[in-house]
């Protein structure tokens, strides 16, 4: 006699999924503060929130990832060269992997690119020109007047890393006429998946030139139709709780929580880096205390 059939489970009593606090939460901080705003950049930064009194990581008593307003801390988005290896090389396998025909899933996209940011003083603030590091071409669109609209920290106890998400116009400027301030040449691998971009750069200025900055940051393509899909889902009553439902996800949740996926999952395959020393003589001083 066969078994009956399994039945999938209700997602609750009410048979749907009630919506992340935690997507929402986010989504909501990114529609506020970039609703009306032309040339948007949303992206996310992988590193540590760091307390600058101790130089060392942001120690708080909560056990999963959690959104932080702190005061007197610093996010600090490096990376060793090590964890920005490992990262090159499951971003490459990934790319490899979405290659093959039997890859049934979105295709991943790879492009390298070297480039020098020139920094021009402005009235306010500075002016970045992003010129082709070979043949010193200003790249399309590489003449921008960045500035910053807001910053999120979320603190992620069980992981090697944080990150925070920034909200900025990057408003098309004209070509200075001044000489530039400083410089910042990057090699840059771009990994494309969808409506998202990952970025792992190595970052040099001349001034310290044997000491290279290596970062990775998720950016998203299509802001404008985000920013679009969270002003529909704001115009419908289900989206907040109103609705016959109660909750009911939306294109824009959906969007928002691929994004924060796609930099969770970044996180949790950072390989360690070695323990530092001020971490050890506080981890004893702590025991040794008890």
């Amino acid at each position: 006699m066969s078994s009956p059939q399994q039945v999938a489970p209700e997602r609750s009593i009410f048979g749907v999924d009630p919506l992340d606090d935690f997507v929402t939460m986010v989504g909501d901080w990114i529609y506020v503060n970039g609703r009306g705003k032309p040339n948007l950049e949303i992206e996310g930064k992988i590193g540590q929130i760091i307390d600058q009194e101790t130089g060392e990581r942001v120690q708080l008593p909560v056990r999963n990832e959690t959104i932080v307003d702190l005061s007197r801390t610093r996010f600090d988005s490096r990376m060793t060269i090590s964890q920005h290896a490992q990262y090159n090389r499951i971003l490459n396998s990934l790319v490899s992997r979405s290659g093959e025909s039997s890859y049934t899933g979105a295709k991943i996209s790879y492009h390298r690119r070297k480039e020098i940011d020139y920094f021009h003083p402005a009235p306010s603030g500075k002016v970045r020109v992003t010129r082709d590091a070979e043949t010193l071409a200003i790249k399309p669109d590489g003449i921008v007047q960045k500035q910053r609209i807001a910053d999120l920290n979320i603190y992620c106890p069980n992981r090697l890393f944080d990150y925070r998400i920034s909200i900025n116009v990057e408003k098309p400027a004209d070509e200075p006429t001044s000489e530039h301030v400083s410089i910042r040449e990057k090699n840059r691998l771009s990994y494309a998946h969808q409506n998202f971009i990952v970025d792992l750069t190595q970052v040099t200025v001349p001034e310290k030139p044997q000491e290279p900055i290596h970062e990775l940051e998720i950016e998203i393509k299509d802001v404008e139709q985000l920013m679009q899909a969270g002003a529909q889902a704001k115009s419908n009553p289900a989206s907040n709780g109103s609705g016959p439902n109660g909750q009911e996800w939306t294109s824009f949740d959906d969007q928002v929580l691929i994004f924060l996926n796609n930099i969770r999952m970044l996180i949790r395959y950072a390989a360690p880096s070695p323990v530092s020393y001020k971490a050890v003589i506080r981890l004893l001083t702590s025991l040794y205390a008890l």
